[in-house]
């Protein structure tokens, strides 16, 4: 259960409505387009790792993603001991700022968990001690367990036009 939840992460592609042809821009469609970018929302974990006084946060895409590869991200923050739950709390509190929503909040065989959402992304936190051999660490990214927060941030509109394309 712990694997799947963390093993979406996110990046975003298409062209968001306020520019296709035929429609006028409004300053909250400009600001919604802004928003779904993969670098905005790299911008945002990295301010809520920093609020949370984590160090900065290594970001890494799977091939074991497959197809879905495109449409999801894996940020790493090495930590010297389990992350505090109050850090992580200071982490969900500035993506709130940044104007997140909290979905979920949940402990899973000893993992703290966070889930929020920023249409059309989903970020999945987990802090925690992770075995090398677990799936949510790409493939050759950790030689040896991991212990630090891992972030699974996904763009559920890009999942989904890939799973439309595949279904084809």
């Amino acid at each position: 259960m712990v694997a799947a939840a963390l093993l979406l992460c996110g990046c975003g592609a298409g062209e968001p409505d306020a520019r296709k042809p035929g429609r006028t821009p409004t300053a909250s469609a400009s600001e919604a387009a802004a928003a779904t970018t993969s670098a905005t929302v790299e911008a945002d974990i990295r301010a809520g790792t920093a609020a949370g006084g984590f160090d900065e946060p290594r970001f890494t895409r799977s091939g074991a993603n497959g197809e879905f590869a495109p449409c999801v991200r894996t940020a790493l923050v090495s930590t010297a001991e389990v992350p505090d739950p109050k850090d992580t709390a200071r982490l969900a509190a500035e993506m709130k700022r940044r104007g997140w929503s909290q979905t979920m909040s949940w402990t899973e065989d000893g993992m703290q968990m966070l889930s929020l959402r920023k249409t059309p992304w989903t970020l999945d936190v987990g802090g925690a001690t992770i075995s090398k051999d677990q799936p949510t660490i790409p493939q050759g990214e950790m030689p040896e367990d991991f212990t630090g927060l891992v972030l699974s941030v996904a763009d559920r509109d890009c999942l989904d036009r890939t799973y439309a394309r595949l279904r084809s």
